[in-house]
């Protein structure tokens, strides 16, 4: 009979992984050290986050961070590019 993970401290490799911001790191890390699959290293994770609201918060605000820093890289190449485009427009086309 196995003992469900969920009921387990989680080792210290993943829960350094979360408190680092990397979630998806620390199921992969999970499922390679356990050998359980994607569904239940979730499950365990998520577990382990309802038990510690405050690493949950933390890693939400650095999502949060690491999302608006893609739109504002997105949002710099976007106008590098209309740029580029209206300066062709203008000024090289024959």
């Amino acid at each position: 009979m196995r003992i469900d993970p969920r009921y387990k401290p989680l080792p210290p490799e993943p829960a350094t992984l979360l408190e680092e911001g990397r979630l998806g790191d620390a199921i992969r890390e999970l499922r390679d050290s356990h050998y359980i699959s994607a569904r239940q290293a979730r499950a365990w994770v998520e577990w382990h986050l309802e038990e510690h609201p405050l690493l949950r918060v933390q890693l939400e605000t650095q999502q949060s961070a690491r999302r608006r820093r893609i739109f504002l890289w997105f949002l710099l190449v976007d106008v590098v590019v209309a740029g580029a485009i209206i300066y062709w427009l203008l000024y090289l086309r024959p």
